[in-house]
């Protein structure tokens, strides 16, 4: 009977051409070989080869990823996380260094700081924690996790820069009657290029048709901004307060002293961070300027 059995499952496998598991759950008559057998399970495989599990790759960094991101005070910041294979949208988090705090998990944001936002859209490889309104204190350390066993790690540092102005020579500068008045203002830091950049004497706002003349400004714009104020033909009236002030940003001021033949210990003479080729050309097209406002 056992060997009748046998033959028929093998003989259902032939015919359907595939796998056939079955489950036979009967008394064994005159079977006293196997008295603890209860249950016996045939598997058919057919005509077709047992193929080995393929392996579930391991998700894992994107090589390509940046260890260092920098942001503006007051901007925003955006860390990106590229992970690859990942096994689900939640598998990747976004951890602060300084306190250990789970930020983000997936596309969910896990903080009661409005400023954070996670972003993920599905089937995506890419985790982004966006955080708004950068303040100082966000510089720090990040960690991009991926919650497998071991859990996988990138950190990233995040440098927040805060804009700044600065009068090179401040905040004293002392020049000679009759001599060439160099003013430097640098602009550090800044998201981007300030729109204008305003010079005051006093209360006053330099002009180029002021009564003076002799008056003439140069810029540079780009990652540093640096704005050159020339006045020809320094007098004691130019002496006092001048003021950098660039549009949506914090003035930077210095003092100029104009000197009749004196010469303090103290005394400077125009200091500028501008190179002296660089300055060469800048007070060329100054010069040419200032002849044309004449």
């Amino acid at each position: 009977m056992f060997i009748l059995l046998y033959v028929m499952c093998m003989m259902a496998v032939s015919a359907g051409g595939g796998p056939l598991e079955v489950d036979a759950a009967y008394p064994l008559a005159d079977v006293t070989e196997m008295p603890h057998l209860n249950f016996i399970r045939f598997r058919g495989i057919g005509d077709s080869l047992l193929e080995e599990e393929e392996e579930e790759e391991e998700p894992y960094f994107d090589a390509s990823m940046s260890s260092t991101y920098t942001a503006y005070l007051g901007k925003t910041a955006t860390l990106t996380c590229v992970v690859h294979a990942a096994r689900s949208d939640k598998s990747v988090s976004w951890i602060r260094g300084r306190d250990l705090r789970i930020l983000t998990v997936g596309g969910y944001t896990y903080t009661t700081d409005l400023r954070f936002e996670a972003l993920h859209q599905k089937a995506s490889s890419e985790w982004t924690l966006r955080i708004k309104s950068v303040q100082l204190r966000d510089q720090g350390s990040y960690e991009c996790q991926i919650t497998t066993k071991p859990i996988r790690t990138f950190n990233v540092f995040l440098k927040v820069v805060e804009p700044t102005v600065e009068v090179m020579g401040a905040p004293d500068i002392y020049v000679n009657t009759a001599s060439m008045i160099n003013l430097t203002c640098v602009v550090y830091h800044a998201p981007y290029p300030p729109e204008a950049i305003t010079w005051f004497h006093g209360n006053q706002t330099i002009s180029y048709t002021s009564k003076r003349g002799g008056v003439s400004v140069v810029e540079e714009r780009g990652e540093t901004t640096t704005s050159i104020l020339l006045l020809q033909n320094a007098r004691a009236s130019d002496s006092g307060t001048f003021t950098c002030q660039p549009e949506g940003m914090e003035s930077a001021q210095v003092t100029l002293h104009v000197l009749d033949g004196e010469r303090p210990a103290a005394m400077q003479t125009n200091s500028s961070s501008v190179s002296t080729t660089r300055l060469s050309a800048l007070f060329m097209v100054a010069t040419i300027a200032t002849i044309a406002v004449f």
